[in-house]
């Protein structure tokens, strides 16, 4: 029996997948305890496992199959999620700062490789000067700068620079790949298509809600979109991933009032999908070599000078610091590595060009925010010279735990709003004198028709009893009542019963093991 398992091509792959899945998520957990990018650490594991190292993994179809799927659905997450219209307006400003920080490091980067005698043409720079927004967007919530007008700032300026590479990557692949006018008119109808058609595909969604009953419709509808866009596109010659991350920019709306669903696309994605997308950038690498890692690092000196210094020259456009505006916006290591592997796996590039311009975009993701925690001094959140201790006055937390609440005559989607905004799976619902009745919860909402959200006030859903303290209880005490009670927030109320700040665990926590 052992020995057909060894030649059993399939039944070795699910080995192969058991392994990388597991390590992937060790190595992320390791990564995010030194406040590293946690998906550098299922890079290195695939890098340890393919050919780089230990040459145990082999890539076969069906690796190759689920990578494609893994940053497909990854991408379709990145435009629900990461293109947030609410973080500010595109304006002039905005537009001519990612002209510079396209223009300038585009030609610094060419320039400078050529002079080294290294193969690089105008596609392949592309993923090099592009800024990823997903880890920028990480980065802001880390240092607690992502509800501040510089954090709104620097993502507003990522996100131009990143869906315009993203735009001018698509183009050009497709003439790089012999497409015609009639193949980029084609693209241009399937992109035209996808927003034009936004309003039908949200109501055919709904539809499938509210008359299909089988187990999970909603779910196996939303992916069924995903393939399908995908396999439009691939006919037209246009790369799927691209055509899933437009989609899910369409779908933002309608995800965001259905966070039941967008829970379950995390989990099939982030839990699935996406380690082992990230570990097969890993696999594809050549064996390292001294020659090798001298050259990534290299390139990963050109990439990051040249980004701070696009992004500085760009402050005097948007205004504040240049040197904070310029590492906001050199974050690496996310849609830039997956675009190098599609050009990988289209034959646009050898695999030794593949493996030392994703190390050194590798190296970027993790050098750039450990700059950017040392030169930022944040506006708002934890002050780092303030211990906080278990004996604290609970109110000498009460900066970092402003009230969350709704009141009566607030709807639903008000609700489930605050909650995004913040983060957390309850609200208080308050009266119109400032005192808790009561709090509702994410689990409350989600028994909810997502279409009666905004004709549904707070005060139609029954209420949960809310656990409170008083100004003059300690943190310690606070934390023995979300433990007892396993309420998900704890309110503080003064001497007239006003509340005057929520706990949330996780808040709390963060506060305590962030000194």
């Amino acid at each position: 029996m052992l020995p057909s398992l060894a030649v059993n091509g399939v039944t070795l792959t699910l080995l192969y997948l058991g392994v990388m899945l597991i390590l992937a998520k060790l190595l992320e957990e390791s990564f995010s305890r030194i406040r590293l990018v946690p998906f550098v650490g299922a890079v290195v594991a695939g890098v340890v496992l393919g050919n780089g190292v230990l040459g145990f993994v082999k890539v076969n179809s069906i690796i190759q199959f689920i990578s494609l799927l893994g940053i497909t659905l990854l991408l379709f997450l990145s435009g629900a999620e990461e293109f947030e219209v609410g973080r500010g307006s595109l304006n002039a400003r905005v537009t001519a700062a990612a002209a510079v920080e396209l223009a300038l490091p585009f030609t610094l980067i060419y320039l400078s490789l050529r002079a080294l005698n290294v193969s690089i043409t105008p596609l392949l720079a592309i993923p090099l000067i592009m800024t990823s927004v997903g880890p920028l967007a990480r980065l802001l919530m880390d240092i607690n700068l992502s509800r501040t007008e510089l954090g709104n700032m620097l993502f507003r300026q990522g996100a131009l620079v990143e869906v315009a590479s993203v735009v001018a990557f698509a183009i050009l692949v497709t003439v790089r790949l012999g497409g015609s006018l009639l193949t980029l008119i084609g693209i241009a109808v399937l992109i035209a298509a996808i927003f034009t058609v936004g309003r039908w595909v949200s109501r055919a969604l709904e539809w499938v809600e509210g008359y299909v009953k089988a187990r999970e419709a909603e779910f196996a509808a939303a992916i069924f979109l995903v393939l399908v866009i995908s396999f439009l596109a691939e006919a037209v010659n246009f790369n799927p991933a691209m055509a899933a991350l437009f989609l899910g920019i369409l779908l933002r709306d309608y995800l965001k009032d259905r966070p039941e669903l967008l829970e379950k696309l995390h989990g099939f994605t982030y839990g699935f999908f996406e380690p082992l997308f990230f570990v097969s950038i890993g696999l594809y690498f050549v064996r390292l070599s001294p020659d090798l890692l001298m050259t990534s690092l290299l390139i990963a000196l050109i990439l990051l000078s040249s980004k701070v210094a696009a992004g500085a020259l760009a402050s005097m456009v948007v205004g504040g610091s240049p040197i904070i505006n310029g590492l906001g916006t050199s974050t690496k290591g996310g849609v830039d590595v997956s675009l190098l592997l599609a050009l990988l796996t289209t034959g646009l590039i050898t695999r030794l060009t593949y493996s030392y311009l994703t190390l050194a975009i590798t190296v970027n993701s993790v050098v750039t925010p450990l700059l950017v925690r040392t030169v930022v001094k944040p506006t708002t959140g934890v002050n780092p010279l303030i211990r906080v201790k278990l004996n604290n006055n609970v109110m000498s937390i009460s900066e970092y735990a402003k009230p969350l609440t709704v009141t009566c005559s607030d709807n639903l989607r008000i609700v489930i709003d605050r909650m995004v905004e913040r983060g957390v799976r309850a609200v208080v619902v308050v009266n119109s004198e400032g005192k808790p009745l009561g709090y509702l919860t994410m689990q409350q909402l989600l028994e909810i028709d997502p279409a009666t959200y905004g004709m549904t006030p707070a005060c139609d859903l029954p209420l949960n009893e809310l656990t409170t303290v008083t100004t003059k209880a300690r943190i310690i005490d606070v934390l023995r009542r979300i433990r007892g009670f396993e309420d998900p927030v704890i309110g503080v109320v003064n001497d007239d019963g006003v509340l005057v700040a929520t706990i949330y665990e996780r808040e709390l926590l963060r506060l305590l093991i962030t000194v």
